[in-house]
């Protein structure tokens, strides 16, 4: 049986990281074009910024759905 509130904030969870996730990827490799970094400074930094906006980002969802079913 498929929950039918998990499914709709997972759906919403993953849209909006997937709205995020470009404008955040330019600015990150933009900026990190701007300083020089390798390839690996490059790759941790966005594995570091991505980590950290999903953190917040499933925790405020969570927070909004929490909220919703009072």
């Amino acid at each position: 049986m498929i929950n039918k509130g998990a499914a709709k904030e997972s759906i919403v969870d993953v849209f909006i990281g997937l709205m995020v996730s470009f404008p955040v990827a330019f600015g990150v490799l933009t900026f990190a074009q701007s300083i020089d970094l390798s390839v690996g400074a490059t790759a941790l930094m966005q594995t570091v910024v991505f980590t950290c906006l999903a953190l917040l980002r499933k925790y405020l969802v969570r927070l909004f759905f929490l909220q919703s079913q009072k």
